[in-house]
């Protein structure tokens, strides 16, 4: 099989080396030269000059760009796009790329909207976890899917359901880790290093992987997501109300809400939080 990688970051180049690992002809193409050719020569994949190059032939193109220009890029691969084969996008949100892709109904490739809920940090893809948002069929572009990427398990979700969790689980996240380190100088940290337990090592922990994500997407989910911002000023809301809580001295409200997030949390959680502190050193 002949696979196109749109876009040599991180992502782009994981899956660069997922298709090669499978034994698939794999071209490469990012606007920026310097990229593609450091990841060609990694894998031993080709370059291409232009989408037109990389896209034309391939039985299978891969989108792994930039949010802010995900949907431009779609529309340049969707004109080179030969006859039959799969076209696959991979961003983080949704809103900005389906409509897009609903558009293009009639065109002459598959189309396919994947979130990888993982990062490029991730060895394979065996036992993780791929969100699909429909944009025709359900039941066929999950058969796609399956077949591409067979090792991984699927959650389908429409791409409403989907921005609006992602703008808690990334959007939100990613505000929570800048925002824990932010509120401390550098001396500071330093010593809250030091001196830090279970429940601040996995904090850093967290902050770590978040802040090893480019600026440039950080700041997309922020300013993508439709629903984020309503999600932030929720979170503002509900801080506010639990400093007044401590302020007044309520205890039997904040043993309340404490005993709440613990029944959702669940007792699971906190035992592999525990096994992931043992098994590696953070800090």
């Amino acid at each position: 099989m002949k696979a196109a990688i749109i876009g040599a970051g991180r992502m782009g180049s994981w899956f660069a080396n997922y298709f090669y690992k499978r034994g698939d002809e794999v071209k490469v193409f990012d606007k920026r030269p310097s990229a593609a050719f450091k990841l060609v020569k990694e894998i031993g994949a080709s370059m291409s000059r232009n989408i037109e190059s990389a896209v034309h032939d391939a039985d299978v193109t891969l989108v792994a760009v930039p949010l802010a220009v995900t949907a431009s890029v779609i529309k340049d691969v969707l004109r080179y796009a030969k006859q039959g084969s799969v076209i696959v996008e991979v961003s983080s949100l949704k809103a900005h790329v389906v409509k897009v892709l609903k558009r293009s109904r009639r065109t002459h490739a598959k189309l396919l909207s994947v979130h990888p809920l993982f990062g490029p940090g991730a060895s394979d893809m065996k036992g993780k976890v791929m969100a699909l948002v429909p944009i025709k069929s359900r039941r066929s572009e999950l058969r796609i899917a399956k077949n591409l990427f067979s090792d991984a398990n699927f959650v389908v979700v429409d791409w409403r359901t989907h921005d609006k969790i992602m703008a808690h689980v990334i959007s939100l996240s990613h505000v929570l880790a800048v925002s824990l380190i932010f509120n401390m100088n550098s001396g500071m940290f330093r010593e809250a290093k030091k001196l830090s337990g279970t429940t601040f090592k996995l904090q850093i922990l967290s902050a770590a992987t978040s802040l090893s994500e480019s600026p440039e997407l950080i700041i997309s989910a922020f300013k993508l997501n439709p629903y984020a911002f309503q999600v932030f000023s929720f979170y503002v809301k509900r801080l506010n109300e639990i400093v007044k809580l401590i302020k007044k001295g309520d205890v039997n409200k904040l043993e309340e809400i404490f005993r709440t997030c613990r029944a959702k949390v669940g007792q699971r959680l906190y035992e592999e939080a525990y096994k992931l502190l043992e098994q590696r050193s953070f800090i």
